[in-house]
């Protein structure tokens, strides 16, 4: 059994907010988008992965439930696709996603947002795809992306050890380090994480749109 709780911000610099997220504890699925596009095409995208997985419906057996959830995120690659197609504009989205299923885990993954754990110390289990360009960032995979580029990636895990996660966009590790990432992480309470996460952040006048996910695993009496 396990239990979320979220904080999203558009930032001190923006005006809207284009990051979205979804959260099923029930189903034990959680998810941060991080759309990119003007005029809020940014947001359409984002929305458009959160929207699916509101359709979604799961069976129960886990690598069924793995293909289900990965299919509906090749969905969400082609209908952005077709949009920009549609429309000739340039409109994408960052995804990250952790299902869990008894005591097995899967982490998708495309763009540069972020999915960590926490047991006696923190751990990634994501792999930006992000480069230096004339030293700004620049993503080399989104949703959307072209075919020659795109990368969805998914690794597995146990998690008997693991009673923590942490999802994010990058509004996030961008501007605040693992160091205080770990602290607000190994609090007993899920509240009091948040509530330290929200502070360490908002601190920083962050200027881009943060949005994250603390999910905790409960312990039955």
């Amino acid at each position: 059994m396990f239990e979320s709780v979220y904080f999203t911000h558009p930032g001190y610099v923006r005006k809207s907010n284009e990051d979205s997220f979804f959260i099923d504890d029930k189903n034990c699925i959680w998810l941060v988008c991080d759309g990119m596009g003007g005029h809020n095409d940014g947001s359409f995208a984002s929305h458009l992965i959160t929207d699916l997985f509101e359709e979604l419906v799961l069976t129960n057996s886990f690598s069924q439930n793995v293909e289900i959830i990965q299919n509906q995120l090749l969905k969400a690659h082609q209908l952005l696709q077709k949009q920009i197609r549609k429309t000739n504009t340039t409109i994408g989205t960052t995804v990250v996603l952790l299902y869990i299923y008894e005591n097995r885990a899967v982490c998708f993954h495309c763009g540069d947002s972020r999915c960590y754990s926490y047991t006696n110390s923190l751990k990634c289990h994501t792999k930006d795809h992000s480069k230096l360009l004339n030293g700004k960032k620049v993503l080399t995979s989104a949703i959307s992306a072209p075919s020659k580029s795109f990368i969805l990636e998914k690794s597995s895990f146990y998690i008997d050890e693991i009673n923590r996660f942490l999802l994010c966009s990058d509004g996030l590790y961008d501007f605040i380090n693992e160091d205080t990432i770990s602290y607000f992480m190994k609090q007993k309470e899920i509240k009091k994480s948040m509530d330290i996460l929200i502070t360490s952040v908002l601190k920083t006048k962050a200027q881009d749109n943060i949005t994250a996910i603390i999910i905790n695993k409960v312990f039955k009496l």
